[in-house]
């Protein structure tokens, strides 16, 4: 009895480590800690998310969809689906999209010389509020 209950729990253990590690592989591009930790310091009022709009637009949107909900692969002429940014920055600090959008990965282009510092910091703020 004692043999089938450890054979039990080992099975559940191994049937966790498993999902949590899905759960971490679904997200695993997560910016290094101390970026992740960078504060937006643009302050999120009507300007900013206008600016950030229009910024997003022009070099987000064809990609990530005009309602930040992302696109299936073949829409955005991409191998993958992009995702949904609403739901993204649940789970993702403002440093994090910062990072992902300066540094790229993959299909994701770095926007690092395409946008300023500023820019960036407003379209996170544009997609903040239209997360609400």
């Amino acid at each position: 009895m004692r043999g089938k209950k450890l054979g039990l729990l080992w099975v559940s253990a191994i049937f966790i480590t498993g999902t949590v590690t899905m759960k971490v592989m679904a997200h695993g591009w997560m910016a290094p800690k101390e970026a992740a930790e960078i504060k937006n310091p643009i302050v999120l009022d009507a300007e900013s998310v206008r600016i950030g709009k229009e910024a997003y637009l022009d070099f987000c949107a064809a990609c990530h969809g005009d309602n930040l909900e992302g696109l299936k692969a073949e829409e955005a002429g991409l191998d993958i689906d992009t995702p949904n940014l609403k739901q993204r920055l649940k789970t993702h600090t403002d440093g994090d999209f910062f990072w992902k959008i300066n540094e790229g990965r993959g299909e994701m282009p770095s926007f690092n010389d395409e946008l300023s510092d500023d820019e960036k910091w407003h379209i996170i703020n544009y997609i903040r509020k239209e997360s609400e």
